[in-house]
């Protein structure tokens, strides 16, 4: 099951929420206040033999 990031415009902190691909578009309330999250554009994962290649994520930054 995929997981998507979100971005908390009022605690200005990221989280993850894991949905079934059908749901990627459904809103995504943050864990810590209930706001509604911005969803972020996510880097994958690979699986190469015994080892998993994670790409560099670089910093969030707001625009603003």
């Amino acid at each position: 099951m995929p997981t998507y990031e979100f971005w908390c415009p009022k605690c200005g902190k990221e989280f993850e929420v894991k949905r079934p691909i059908a749901d990627f578009d459904k809103p995504a309330l943050c864990p810590d206040c209930g706001t509604r999250g911005e969803k972020l554009v996510s880097t994958f994962a690979s699986k190469t033999g015994d080892s998993l290649q994670v790409p560099a994520k670089p910093p969030f930054r707001r625009k603003g």
